[in-house]
């Protein structure tokens, strides 16, 4: 089994194998996907993302200017009730009680939520007092890589440089944590040249960093530190210039079925679900054993729990770039939609999904998983990029 997530701005390929008479069930995810109640471990559909979002705004936290949400997912019901749940013989056997984990910010502080779907209550507000802040938010990050274009000191600084205004990008990035009494939601801001080069990353404008404010959006700190010369545009291009190949799958496409989010393969039967944060999880898996003529479970649940990216460089301008992409981030919000027969062959079933916008809305994102039989043998890559105004480079 091949999992392959892309994130937006970089690839990133990440792959487990599993092989049986040859045979490889492949997932490229993408996103996150959405079907009726099958199963406890069913992600939030849209109709429950929307219930999740009145309940709040119906709350007296509705009341509060400024309210953001960072996180909704479902909160699980207890691994016990689950297993008794599939376990059980009967046909109209009930769900267990559905309730959601919403993280929400205002006031500048962060409360973890428990919102239950049935009820229409929240039965639990915890303000969290740790360390740590909840993931972005798109729109905070788009917000934040625009500050520097009208900032008189960052564009003096272009100016200096000889530069296009038109021509830079701006990226924030996460600040990182070494031990320090953070009171503030932060991010870093790098700057890159394009002129003549939709590889955004590789022309950095050196010796220029800023500091914003999440929360109140503003610039707070920024120094120009020195001026150094600009990689060259030539070669820099990382689009291929012939067109892509179509996948072709060499197997017949009735090797599995999809019912909701259960999925049947030869003598495999598990649950497909994806949350913003950890992207693609597979749970309840089991196997069939020809040998006691019945199923065994092997995998109660299992996803990537984070990839750390150090760039373990000291100096100024790159110490903090060591990135948690699950945690800061989410590979499911940093998704995209799949192509077919550029990413997935012409056999494949494709799942939808939904994440949940900053304003507590459901979003959908279409194709972001496809599934499909093959031999083992091949990994997938894709790289998008999102910094160049107006596109959205893909290759």
């Amino acid at each position: 089994m091949v999992l392959n997530s892309e994130l937006s701005g970089a690839s990133f390929v990440k792959a487990a194998s599993m092989t049986m008479n040859l045979l490889l069930l492949v997932f490229i995810l993408q996103c996150c996907l959405v079907a009726s109640l099958y199963h406890p471990l069913d992600p939030l559909n849209p109709n429950e993302i929307d219930r999740i979002r009145l309940i709040i705004q119906n709350s007296s936290l509705g009341n509060l200017p400024n309210l953001t949400f960072h996180f909704v997912d479902l909160e699980e019901p207890e691994k016990g009730d689950v297993l008794k749940w599939l376990s059980s013989s009967e046909k109209n056997k009930s769900i267990p009680p559905r309730h959601a984990k919403v993280v929400i910010r205002v006031r500048r502080e962060t409360h973890e939520l428990i919102v239950d779907l049935a009820t229409g209550t929240i039965t639990s507000d915890r303000l969290y007092s740790g360390h740590g802040y909840p993931p972005l938010a798109f729109i905070e990050l788009f917000r934040a890589s625009k500050l520097p274009l009208r900032y008189p000191k960052f564009i003096e600084s272009i100016m200096k440089r000889g530069l296009n205004l038109s021509q830079v990008s701006c990226v924030p990035f996460t600040v990182g944590w070494y031990g320090q009494n953070v009171t503030k939601r932060a991010l870093r801001i790098a700057c890159f040249y394009r002129g003549g080069s939709v590889n955004v990353f590789a022309r950095p404008i050196e010796g220029v960093s800023m500091l914003v404010d999440v929360d109140s959006m503003q610039i707070t700190m920024y120094t120009d530190r020195f001026k150094a010369p600009l990689p060259k545009a030539e070669g820099t291009d990382f689009r291929s210039k012939k067109q892509p190949q179509s996948i072709a799958s060499n197997v017949s496409d009735s090797g599995f079925t999809v019912h909701g989010h259960r999925v049947k393969w030869a003598n495999w039967d598990f649950h497909v679900a994806f949350d913003a944060r950890a992207g693609i999880t597979i749970s309840t898996a089991s196997i069939f054993d020809a040998n006691v003529k019945k199923f065994r479970r092997v995998l109660y649940k299992g996803h990537i729990s984070e990839t750390f990216v150090p760039y373990m460089d000291p100096t100024s301008d790159w110490y903090f770039r060591t990135f948690m992409d699950i945690g800061e981030f989410g590979f499911g919000r940093s998704a995209d939609t799949l192509q077919p027969l550029v990413d997935c062959p012409a056999n494949a079933f494709y799942l939808d999904g939904y994440v949940t916008g900053a304003d507590g809305q459901a979003q959908k994102m279409p194709n972001v998983i496809c599934i499909f039989e093959r031999y083992s043998g091949d990994i997938a890559w894709r790289h998008t990029e999102i910094n160049v105004p107006g596109k959205v480079v893909s290759s």
